[in-house]
Order: C-alpha cells, then sequence, then structure tokens
C-alpha cells in the first residue's frame, strides 16, 4: 500500500474509532460493559492480546471489547481471536473489493427502490402495500392514493399486523407497528388510527408492509417476532456465487422485530446441516449464552432449518440473478411455502455474524492482502 493510502486509512480508522466509542450507542455500552467488569484478565494479558490484535490487523481491535474477549470467562487464544476481523477492516478494506458499498447505498438500503427491484427481479417478497415517498401515498402499483383510496386499500388487507418501515432506516430503528382491532388498524402504544393522515404526517420516506406467516418450526423458536435467516453470499472470480456464512435472528423480550442490535438473539446456522451451528445463542455483543431462548425455553440444540437444502438452493439461484451485488445479506424469513426475501444489505452486520459464528477470516483470505 502506498505511503499516502496508508496514511488515509490511519487517519480515518482512528476518527472513526473515536467517534464510535464516544458517539455510538453499542459501541459505548461495550466499553462501559469493559470498565463495569470484575472478572477481567491481568492487564498485562488484556495489555498484550491488544497489542497483538493491533499489530495483526493493523487497525485499534474494538472487537476485543464487542465480544468480551478481555473477560476472565474468555476461553479464545490469540490465534483464535486473530480470526476475528474489525469491522474498519472488512468495511474499509475487505469489502471494498467487492462492491462500492457509497454506491450501493442509495440502491439496496431504500426499502422503496429496494421493493421495486424484487418485483423487477421476481424475487419472492414481503407484500408492501403502500410507500410514502416525500408528500404522496402509493399503492403496490405506484398509483397515488388519497384519504378514501387509502382507507380502501387498508380494508382490504387480511393481515392481523402491518409494519411502517422507515425507507431508510436500519437495524429495526424507527418501525412502528399497527395492529387490527374491530377493522381498525391501530398504532401498537397508542390510540391512533393508521389513515392517511397519520401516514401523510410522518417524517420522511416508509413502506407498510403486511406481517409475515413464519414457519411453524420458527415459530416455536420465539413467536412474537418474524425470526430471520441472515444469509452472506460472495460472488468468486468465476462469478458464481456462494453461501459463505448463515445466522437465525431472533427477537426477545416480548419484541416483535428480530434485530440484533434491537435486543434480539442470533445463533449459527451450519451450513451443511441446516442445524445449530453452536449449541447456544448469543447477543450481538458479548460473552454470555442462552442454551435456551428465555422467552420461550426453545433448546438451541434442537434447532433445524427446515427444508435446508431447497432454501440453501434457491436463495443461490436469486443471488445469480443479483447482479448489483457481489457480497450481500440476505434477510430471509421462512414461511410454509417457501422463503421470503425481506431485505438485503450491504452493511450487514460483521460482528453479529462472528459473535454467532467465530472469526470470519478464512472466509475472506483471498480478500486478506493488506495490513495497515
Amino acid at each position: 500500500m502506498k505511503m499516502l493510502q496508508l496514511l488515509k486509512h490511519t487517519v480515518m480508522e482512528k476518527i472513526r474509532c473515536l467517534y464510535l466509542i464516544k458517539f455510538n450507542y453499542r459501541y459505548k455500552e461495550n466499553m462501559q460493559r469493559f470498565k463495569q467488569s470484575t472478572d477481567k484478565k491481568d492487564i498485562a494479558v488484556m495489555k498484550f492480546e491488544i497489542k497483538a490484535l493491533k499489530k495483526y490487523w493493523g487497525c485499534f481491535p474494538l472487537q476485543y471489547f464487542n465480544h468480551d474477549f478481555y473477560s476472565a470467562n474468555c476461553t479464545l487464544t490469540i490465534d483464535e481471536m486473530k480470526q476475528f476481523i474489525p469491522s474498519y477492516y472488512f468495511y474499509k478494506i475487505i469489502f471494498p473489493q467487492y462492491d462500492d458499498s457509497k454506491a450501493l447505498l442509495n440502491i439496496v438500503e431504500d426499502k422503496i427502490v429496494m421493493d421495486v427491484l424484487f418485483d423487477g427481479m421476481n424475487f419472492p417478497a414481503a407484500n408492501v402495500i403502500a410507500k410514502k415517498k416525500t408528500h404522496y401515498i402509493f399503492n403496490s402499483k405506484g398509483i397515488a392514493l388519497n384519504n378514501d383510496s387509502f382507507a380502501e386499500l387498508l380494508s382490504f388487507s387480511h393481515s392481523a399486523k402491518l409494519f411502517i418501515k422507515p425507507a431508510n432506516g436500519r437495524g429495526g430503528s424507527g418501525i412502528l407497528i399497527a395492529k387490527k382491532q374491530d377493522d381498525v388498524y391501530k398504532i401498537k402504544g397508542s390510540d391512533l388510527e393508521l389513515n392517511f393522515d397519520y401516514v401523510s404526517k410522518l417524517k420522511g420516506d416508509f413502506v407498510i408492509e403486511e406481517a409475515i406467516s413464519q414457519h411453524l418450526d420458527i415459530e416455536a423458536v420465539y413467536a412474537h417476532s418474524v425470526n430471520t435467516l441472515r444469509v452472506i453470499t460472495k460472488r468468486n472470480t468465476q462469478g458464481q456465487v456462494e453461501i459463505i456464512a448463515t445466522t437465525l435472528r431472533m427477537g426477545s423480550k416480548g419484541s416483535e422485530i428480530d434485530n440484533t442490535s434491537a435486543g434480539g438473539l442470533v445463533i449459527g446456522i451450519d451450513l451443511l446441516t441446516g442445524h445449530a451451528f453452536r449449541d447456544y445463542a448469543t447477543q450481538e455483543y458479548g460473552l454470555e449464552r442462552f442454551y435456551e431462548h428465555p422467552d420461550s425455553g426453545f433448546k438451541f440444540k434442537n434447532l433445524k432449518i427446515p427444508n435446508w437444502l431447497n432454501i440453501q438452493n434457491e436463495i443461490l439461484e436469486l443471488a445469480n440473478k443479483n447482479i448489483i451485488l457481489n457480497l450481500t445479506g440476505w434477510d430471509i424469513a421462512i414461511t410454509n411455502n417457501g422463503i421470503v426475501v425481506i431485505e438485503i444489505n450491504t452493511l450487514f452486520g460483521i460482528d453479529g455474524l462472528q459473535s454467532a459464528l467465530g472469526g470470519l477470516k478464512n472466509k475472506f483470505m483471498e480478500n486478506y492482502t493488506v495490513k495497515l
């Protein structure tokens, strides 16, 4: 790497690191957990490990605090810790070798645009019944709605629950839920009715999506949210796609969304069998293990994704159609009739994946070409 590029990455990494620790709530919580921990390793051991990881990756190892490597209960060797890719290295060094994330963000991270793409590529997708774009509200066919036609649209929906999702929202942030009560949809946590006036006054762009009825085997894990697979596909140098990692994300504590960033749980899936990769789930950060779901009591050692071989083949077929992205995070719901693509992601959460599966460096060996 040229000296100018090295200097650029060094400055960018330090600024990003300081920003995350100071302003990002998840990283702030991680550092707070470290400060409050009473079972840390010896300080000399921690200094040695942090120094070794920083030298290995060339950037400050925030993953050391994300995954509680400092804990006396952490049994990973330093070589095993080196398998955990720092988020900076992943998004700034590895990811650009596949895709231009800045160019793609306005495409795949916009749920309105994504719905149009899914329709054009004939993907099995969630049923988006309406979209709010600037000052207008449209139905799924792009026809502008008014007060009466929006009310008529809602009256035709048989879904017990609707999700009102910010078009550019991430990690489950800003999602509103409307539940049907006496033929009227009411916003959860209030007495407000979902109607044309309510949607018109929302700040920003939104999609309104009908709830998905998930497979009974997946519902048995946790029934309050649609528990989705996060599947990572990678296009190789021959242009063919392979699945390199899969997790199941699930809600907890009564939450109706499954995002790990919103407090949900995550468990790795064995790519060969569709069974649980380990017999416990985790959160996105920390070392805490859940051998059974704290709400449902489901034992994770019994987890098996139904129709796993068919699901893999269908995802690979869709991924090969998707020439927009070469490295993709797919959010997939499993129903009794097959899969439903919820969304595709460029920034798909390397920390949550590594929490559930361990370090993923070996999945990107061909991309580990630069040391900062």
